[in-house]
C-alpha cells in the first residue's frame, strides 16, 4: 500500500487530519529541549492519540483495514521528523516513545536520500507486512474456584465450550495439566518443557482474544472485547452466585497488568492510574474484582456450581458482544461500556446501599437524555414501559429503597434488600439488551 492507495481507501479528508496530527507531533518533538533543567538527557514521548482519533478509529474499523489511524500518524511522524532534524543522534532522541512501536519502527538515516514520499510509501508497505494473527492475553488474579468433581468441567473446558457457543475467538488458559502440551504446540523445538515454563508462556491463568492486524490494532481491539467479557463474567458470577462473600479474606491489593501478546515473551507492567481514563480506555482488569482506585473488596467466585448460570447469562445476552464489533462506535463508547462498568462496580461494592445507587445510576444512563437534570424517574419509567412493562413493579421497589438510602444514609443488610440487589442487576442487564435489540430493528 502506498500513499495514493491509502488516501483512496480512507478518504483525502481523513488522511489530511492524520497528517495534521503528525505535523503537530513533529513540532512538539523538535521544540522539546534535549536536556532538562538538571542537564540530564531527554527523549520525546509521543502523545496517546486514540481519544483524539475515535471517529477515525471507527471509520478504519468499518473499512476492515486491520491497522489504526495511530499507525499512520506514527509513520508520517517518523518520516517527517527524519527530514526535519539535522543529525541522526537527534532523530533517535526525538522519535522514541511511540505507543505503536510494534516493529521497532525507526527510519534508517541513509534512506533520506530517497526523498520523503518514497520513504513514506516504503514504510506503509512495511506496516502491511506486519499485519498477522495475534492473541492478546489478560492475566487473571484473585480467582477462587473449587477443585471440580468428576461431574464438573474444568475452568478451561468450561470457557472453551462457552467461547465455541459464542462463536468468538476468545481463549482460556487455566488448567495446569493441559498447559505443557499446549506449550509444545505453541513454541516447538525447545530443549525441555515444564509446567513452570508453560505457565510463564501463557501467563496462566489467563484469558485472551485473537485478531489479525498490527500490534496497536490488535491491542486496542482485543482490549475492548476482553473488558466486555470480564465485566459480563463479574455480573454473571454475582447473579448466579454459589455463595456470598463480603469479607476481605485472601484479598491482596495488586493493580491490573497491561495485557500482553501470546508468545511475545513480554510481561505487562502494573498500572494504578486506570481511574484517570474514560471507561473504554481502561485496561481489562484481570483481578476479577474492582482494583482500580481500591473501590471494591468483594471477590468474584468462579465456582463449578455456577457454570450453568454463567453460561446461560452470557448466551442470553450475546447481543452485547454483537454490538461491540466496532469498539470505537459511539453506541459502544457512550452506551454499552459505561453501563457495564457501572453494573460491574455495583456487583463489587461492599455496601448494599451503594449497590442500589449504582444500579439506579445505570438506569439513568440508559434512559435519561444527555443534559437532563430533573425528572429522571419519569424518563426511566418511560424507558421501562417501552421495553419491559412488567418490570415497573420491580422499579418501584428499587426506587423506594434508593430514596430510603439517600435520606437515612443506610439500608439494612437483610435478605429482602439482598434479593432486590440480585434481581436489580439482572433486570438492568435485561433492559440494556432490550434497548440494544430495539435499536437494531
Amino acid at each position: 500500500m502506498n500513499t495514493l492507495e491509502l488516501k483512496q481507501k480512507i478518504g483525502d479528508e481523513v488522511y489530511a487530519k492524520l497528517e495534521k496530527e503528525a505535523d503537530i507531533e513533529v513540532g512538539l518533538a523538535i521544540s522539546m529541549p534535549l536536556l532538562d533543567k538538571y542537564r540530564q538527557e531527554r527523549w520525546y514521548q509521543q502523545r496517546y492519540l486514540a481519544p483524539i482519533l475515535l471517529s477515525e478509529c471507527e471509520h478504519f474499523q468499518k473499512l476492515a483495514l486491520g491497522f489504526t489511524p495511530m499507525d499512520i500518524v506514527n509513520i508520517l511522524f517518523r518520516c517527517k521528523l527524519a527530514f526535519a532534524v539535522k543529525t541522526e543522534e537527534e532523530y533517535h532522541r526525538r522519535c522514541t516513545g511511540s505507543y505503536v512501536d510494534d516493529w521497532s519502527f525507526v527510519i534508517k538515516w541513509p534512506e533520506k536520500s530517497k526523498g520523503i514520499d518514497v520513504v513514506i510509501d516504503e514504510y506503509l508497505e512495511r506496516m502491511m507486512n506486519f499485519m498477522d494473527e495475534k492473541t492478546l492475553l489478560v492475566e487473571i488474579f484473585h480467582i477462587d474456584y473449587y477443585s471440580p468433581g468428576p461431574d464438573h468441567a474444568t475452568p478451561t473446558k468450561f470457557f472453551e465450550q462457552l467461547f465455541e457457543k459464542l462463536s468468538l475467538p476468545f481463549v482460556a488458559f487455566f488448567d495446569e495439566e493441559q498447559l505443557v502440551e499446549k506449550h509444545k504446540k505453541g513454541e516447538p523445538n525447545l530443549r525441555e518443557y515444564t509446567l513452570e515454563k508453560a505457565k510463564k508462556y501463557f501467563h496462566s491463568p489467563s484469558i485472551g482474544f485473537t485478531a489479525i492486524g498490527t500490534d496497536v490494532y490488535v491491542h486496542l481491539y482485543a482490549c475492548g472485547w476482553l473488558q466486555t467479557l470480564l465485566n459480563m463474567l463479574r455480573i454473571a458470577g454475582f447473579i448466579y452466585r454459589p455463595q456470598i462473600d463480603f469479607g476481605r479474606t485472601g484479598i491482596e491489593f495488586f493493580p491490573p497488568t497491561t495485557p500482553v501478546f501470546l508468545g511475545g515473551n513480554s510481561y505487562g507492567v502494573w498500572s494504578w492510574n486506570e481511574d484517570a481514563k474514560a471507561p473504554w480506555e481502561k485496561l481489562p482488569d484481570g483481578c476479577l474484582f474492582l482494583s482500580f482506585g481500591y473501590r471494591g473488596l468483594s471477590k468474584m467466585w468462579l465456582d463449578p456450581r455456577a457454570y450453568a448460570g454463567i453460561e446461560k447469562f452470557i448466551l442470553e445476552n450475546k447481543i452485547v458482544f454483537e454490538h461491540i464489533k466496532n469498539p470505537w462506535a459511539p453506541e459502544n463508547i457512550d452506551g454499552i461500556v459505561p453501563a457495564l462498568e457501572i453494573l460491574s462496580t455495583a456487583t463489587q461494592a461492599p455496601d448494599l446501599g451503594a449497590k442500589i445507587l449504582l444500579i439506579y445510576c445505570c438506569l439513568e444512563h440508559l434512559f435519561v437524555p444527555k443534559g437532563v437534570g430533573t425528572d429522571n424517574k419519569k424518563y426511566i419509567i418511560g424507558g421501562i414501559h417501552a421495553l419491559r412493562t412488567k418490570l415497573i413493579p420491580w422499579f418501584d421497589r428499587l426506587y423506594k429503597v434508593r430514596c430510603e438510602y439517600a435520606h437515612k444514609g443506610y439500608v439494612l443488610k437483610n435478605d429482602e434488600v439482598r434479593s432486590l440487589v440480585f434481581e436489580s442487576i439482572a433486570n438492568a442487564i435485561t433492559l440494556l439488551t432490550a434497548k440494544l435489540a430495539k435499536n437494531t430493528q
